[in-house]
């Protein structure tokens, strides 16, 4: 039994042995086939990571063949959407173009039927003219008041609807007319007429408008519609120009009872700046033209400026502020020549120019210094002999230190005047005392005193002292008396030397935009008589009207009545 026992351990011992090695040799086999498992994954990671492509497989094939085709598709689609966006772009364009076409059309045909308005118009006030005229003509003949003249010939009757021996018989009527330089012109502007009175009172009248403030045209007047229409006729039918009442700027007129009405008008080129000036006749019968219409080829011609200054340094200072606002600024084209008595102020009236000259740079002036009796027409007439610019025969204005001109004055300056062929003597707008003008003591600065009506001033028309004309012109008549001393009479004996030239055509007439501010006038008695009462009389009328000075006349002798009064009761 204890031999058995033995035995039986040392099988199990065996088969415990067995067991072992068993195990071991599966443990060695699986350790190695896991690290070789390792090492092929190791090697398939580089593998991946180099390189190489991998193959696709069948379902990745699939998915790139499907996006493909959604790629494809929407290219399709997009084609076909911008085909689409094409053919709107095309069609909205084509309406586009109808538009602009149609608006062309519509707007050619809008400025045709503007033309036929505007020429219907005119022939409406063409007729209206017509018939006022023949209303005048009925009522004459119904007074019996005719000429063997105006029996044959309407005075409406234009040129073109005579026989052709009358309108040979009018030619030589016409080239023989002489109308005496010494009657004054009237002016007037494309709705209102300035005339002088005998009274020498202001007078406008409106001849087409709607300003309810002005009286309306009187029936005797409305021949300026008629002359602006004979004048507008003649120049579209002979010119190239295309003209109407709107281009009116300007226009003189005068009357001499042995020839008739004489009219100068002057029309603005509405195509450039030229300006165009037509004279017609109304020989007390069928108003037309003298000549053909003339252009002034120069409406920014050089003006040369000469101011006498003896003085009144004060009211140079305000000459000096309104010359910058017109002369400078918005014209800049004119020539300011200063002769200077008195050396005293001679630095200062240098100082003023040369602030000129550094503020606007301006240095179109010149100053002449003359230590002796003032004389105004030797300062003038040094004036137009030191002028050694271009050209040589320059435009004047011979212009005093109390006169205010306006930008449209020295259009008229240049329009007006015509070398070897006109000269031009404005009459001035001289203002009251304003103390009298206005009551309530309140007075304006100047600027705002140029005001044109019977209350606030007349027109000069016996003064010759401003003028526009050109240095031959005063050189060939022989200029100013220099043996006159101080003011006065100069002036006139230069215009009656130009009355004496028969080729000289002289335009007097009121201008609008020129002013005489009024100073306190002292008249020397040492003057002449004739410059003594002269002097008395211009200082009497700067004063007011007659209501003025008597109002003023009773307040002084209300006042002194009332100190007599206190002092008889002291």
């Amino acid at each position: 039994m204890a031999f058995f026992s033995v035995r039986l351990q040392r099988l199990a011992l065996y088969l415990l042995l067995v067991l072992t090695v068993i195990l071991l040799y599966q443990i060695y086999s699986h350790g190695g086939g896991l690290a070789k498992r390792r090492q092929l994954s190791g090697e398939y990671a580089k593998i991946l990571n180099s390189n190489y492509v991998k193959t696709p497989e069948k379902d990745d094939v699939l998915d790139e063949a499907e996006s493909k085709g959604n790629v494809r598709r929407k290219e399709i689609d997009m084609e076909r959407s911008n085909a689409q966006l094409v053919k709107e772009v095309k069609r909205l364009q084509s309406r586009i173009n109808m538009k602009d076409e149609l608006v062309y059309r519509l707007t050619a045909e809008l400025e045709k039927e503007k033309l036929n308005v505007k020429k219907f118009k005119q022939e409406v006030g063409n007729l209206k003219v017509q018939n006022a005229e023949l209303l005048a003509e009925m009522e004459s003949h119904s007074l019996g008041e005719h000429s063997g003249r105006s029996e044959q010939i309407r005075s409406d009757d234009t040129r073109d609807n005579l026989p052709a021996s009358t309108k040979e018989e009018l030619d030589v009527q016409v080239s023989g007319i002489r109308i005496s330089e010494r009657v004054p012109f009237q002016s007037f502007a494309k709705t209102h007429v300035f005339e002088v009175s005998q009274t020498l009172r202001p007078k406008e009248y409106i001849f087409h408008g709607q300003d309810k403030n002005m009286r309306r045209l009187k029936s005797g007047r409305k021949h300026f519609l008629e002359a602006q229409n004979v004048a507008i006729n003649f120049i579209n039918s002979n010119t190239s120009y295309r003209v109407s009442r709107d281009n009116v700027v300007d226009g003189v007129y005068r009357f001499d009872i042995n020839v008739g009405m004489d009219y100068e008008l002057y029309f603005k080129d509405p195509t450039s700046t030229k300006y165009l000036a037509v004279r017609l006749i109304r020989l007390l019968g069928p108003m037309q033209p003298v000549a053909a219409p003339t252009e002034r080829r120069k409406p920014r011609e050089l003006i040369n400026l000469i101011l006498p200054l003896s003085g009144r340094i004060e009211r140079f200072q305000q000459f000096i502020d309104n010359f910058v606002e017109v002369g400078i600024k918005k014209d800049n084209h004119v020539f300011l020549t200063v002769v200077l008595y008195g050396a005293k102020d001679f630095n200062y009236v240098k100082s003023t120019l040369k602030d000129l000259e550094a503020s606007y740079g301006f240095k179109k002036y010149q100053l002449i210094m003359r230590d002796k009796p003032f004389s105004r027409g030797r300062a003038l007439h040094d004036g137009v002999m030191y002028w050694s610019g271009k050209p040589r025969n320059i435009l004047l204005f011979f212009c005093d230190v109390d006169i205010t001109f306006r930008p449209d004055f020295l259009r008229r300056c240049r329009m007006y005047a015509e070398p070897q062929k006109k000269v031009y003597y404005p009459m001035v707008f001289s203002l009251y005392n304003p103390k009298n003008v206005y009551e309530d003591g309140t007075i304006p600065p100047p600027s705002q005193q140029l005001i044109i009506e019977r209350t606030h001033g007349f027109w000069r028309a016996y003064g010759f002292g401003m003028t526009c004309q050109y240095r031959s012109d005063y050189l060939r008549v022989g200029g100013f008396d220099l043996n006159i001393e101080g003011w006065g009479s100069e002036d006139l004996g230069l215009y009656e030397k130009l009355l004496q030239q028969s080729d000289i055509r002289i335009i007097r007439a009121p201008d609008r935009d020129l002013f005489h501010y009024f100073h306190e006038k002292k008249c020397d008695p040492s003057l002449s008589n004739e410059q003594y009462r002269s002097c008395l009389g211009s200082k009497a009328i700067a004063e007011g009207t007659h209501t003025q000075i008597a109002m003023q006349l009773s307040k002084l002798r209300e006042k002194y009545e009332s100190d007599s009064q206190q002092d008889d009761a002291d």
